[in-house]
C-alpha cells in the first residue's frame, strides 16, 4: 500500500513537469512567436553603431606612444595614452562621439579601419604620422546555457555562433544541442531563429554572423524522473515520519 502511494505521487509530479512551478527557471518559451531565417549577408567587419563605447588610441611615427600629449592618462580626457588607462567615448543616438580636440565627431556606420584612417587624417596637422587604433569595448551577446548566463564579447571581425559557444566552454550533457534559439531585434517584437547542432547539417546555420545584443538561449535538458524524485523527497520524508509515528504509537499501545 505504501509503495502504491509513492508510485502514484511520482507519476503525479511527472505529469506536472511542464508547469511553471516545476521548472520556474525556464526562459523564452515560444508561445505565439514565429521562427525566422536571418539574412546571411556577408560581413567582413562590424560597423560602429549608436550605443557603442569607443576606445581610441593614438600613436605617432613607428608606434611611439603619446603619453599625456593629448591630455590623456588615467585621469581621462585625452584620445588615448597608448595603453596607460582606458578612456572610452559613447556614441550617442545620432551617431556622434565627443572626442577631445576633434569635438563632436560622426562615427556611426564606419568600420574600425575606416574610422582609424579618418581620425589619422584629422590629427595629421598635430601629430607626426599619426597611427590610430579604434576598438568597440562593449560589443557583446548574451548567452544563456542551461542554468547559467554570461556576457560574451564579440571580436572586431564577424563572430559566429560556434565561436561564441566555444568561448563559453561548449555544450555539456545538461543542455540540448538541437534546441538553440537566437533572439534578435526589438525585444517587444523579436525575431527568433532556432538552430539544431545535433547534426552536421545544422553547421550551415551556426556559421551565421551574430549581431551585437543578440540573445543566445540553449535549452536545458529536463530530467523528469530525477527532478520529480527530488521534488517528492520532502513529501516522502514527511509520509515516512507519519507512518513510523503511527506504527510506534500502536506498538506501544499494545
Amino acid at each position: 500500500m505504501k509503495n502504491s502511494w509513492i508510485v502514484l505521487l511520482v507519476l503525479s509530479l511527472t505529469t506536472l513537469s511542464s508547469c511553471k512551478m516545476f521548472y520556474p527557471n525556464q526562459m523564452f518559451k515560444q508561445k505565439d512567436y514565429q521562427y525566422f531565417e536571418f539574412a546571411t549577408k556577408q560581413l567582413n567587419e562590424y560597423t560602429i553603431e549608436s550605443g557603442n563605447q569607443l576606445s581610441v588610441q593614438v600613436y605617432s611615427r613607428d608606434g611611439f606612444k603619446l603619453i599625456d600629449v593629448l591630455g590623456g592618462g588615467e585621469s581621462g580626457g585625452g584620445l588615448s595614452t597608448g595603453g596607460v588607462g582606458t578612456v572610452t567615448y559613447m556614441v550617442n543616438h545620432e551617431g556622434f562621439a565627443k572626442l577631445p580636440i576633434l569635438g563632436d565627431f560622426y562615427v556611426k556606420g564606419y568600420s574600425h579601419k575606416e574610422l582609424e584612417t579618418i581620425l589619422a587624417q584629422k590629427l595629421s596637422s598635430l601629430i607626426v604620422e599619426p597611427y590610430v587604433v579604434v576598438k568597440v569595448v562593449n560589443r557583446r551577446v548574451f548567452l544563456f546555457k542551461g542554468g547559467s548566463g554570461s556576457v560574451v564579447g564579440l571580436n572586431e571581425a564577424p563572430t559566429s555562433l560556434i565561436e561564441v559557444l566555444a568561448k563559453s566552454g561548449g555544450l555539456d550533457r545538461t543542455v540540448k544541442s538541437y534546441n538553440i534559439k537566437i533572439i534578435r531585434g526589438d525585444l517587444k517584437n523579436p525575431q527568433i531563429q532556432q538552430i539544431d547542432l545535433s547534426t552536421l547539417d545544422g553547421l550551415r546555420k551556426a556559421e551565421l554572423t551574430l549581431q551585437p545584443n543578440d540573445i543566445v538561449y540553449v535549452s536545458d535538458r529536463k530530467r523528469v524522473v530525477r527532478d520529480a524524485l527530488l521534488e517528492a523527497t520532502p513529501i516522502f520524508s514527511a509520509v515516512s515520519l507519519v507512518i513510523t509515528t503511527i506504527v510506534l504509537i500502536r506498538t506501544l499501545g499494545k
